[in-house]
């Protein structure tokens, strides 16, 4: 377990250090959803366009005690602002954008009606994904800022295949969380660091 976080998180660090800006978050923040927990870290804006990265625990089926480890996901984004409200010192800002996903996490479990193998398999595997990203920035005119945002994620899953064990098979399918999760809402709270 603990190999698969340290990649995950050199992983994390190599993409962040890639990002198109250069390396200085402007902000960084706290990213809590029912999604999972995380980090967030902003680069500055330019020319109403900002860059994000997005690390968290994905606790899909830690929950509800059907595994025993969560999942780590990492999501890159780029955001186009569209809209800006501002008055006495404090702002809205209604953003958009695309980006990508990656991790280690479980899926929506498949099966047709109902599939013991399924449902009882632990089907943690590799995902990635393209994604669309869509929310709302309040700040308060100091060093503090909240975040309120939608994640939906189109991509493939894959890991081992449960009924060919033996075989060392693998399965890939379509990624069903991101799609079924869009609808979380991801609350962030960010706060300046320069």
């Amino acid at each position: 377990m603990y190999g698969k976080l340290y990649t995950t998180l050199a992983a994390f660090t190599i993409a962040f250090a890639l990002f198109p800006s250069g390396l200085r978050a402007q902000e960084a923040g706290l990213f809590s959803s029912p999604k999972g927990v995380g980090a967030v870290f902003r680069l500055p804006e330019r020319d109403n366009v900002f860059h994000s990265a997005t690390f968290y625990v994905d606790i899909y089926g830690v929950v509800t005690s059907r595994c025993s480890y969560p999942g780590y996901k990492l999501n890159l984004s780029r955001q186009y602002i569209f809209s800006r409200l501002q008055r006495n010192g404090y702002s809205m800002t209604l953003y958009a954008g695309p980006g990508v996903s990656a991790g280690y996490v479980r899926d929506h479990d498949k099966g047709r009606g109902f599939d013991l193998v399924s449902l009882m398999s632990d089907n943690q595997g590799l995902m990635f994904a393209l994604s669309g990203d869509a929310g709302c920035r309040f700040d308060f005119g100091g060093s503090v800022a909240l975040d309120l945002s939608l994640t939906a994620e189109a991509g493939v899953h894959v890991r081992p295949n449960e009924r060919e064990q033996s075989y060392q098979a693998t399965y890939l399918s379509i990624y069903n969380n991101g799609l079924l999760q869009a609808l979380y809402p991801q609350f962030t709270i960010l706060f300046k660091i320069k």
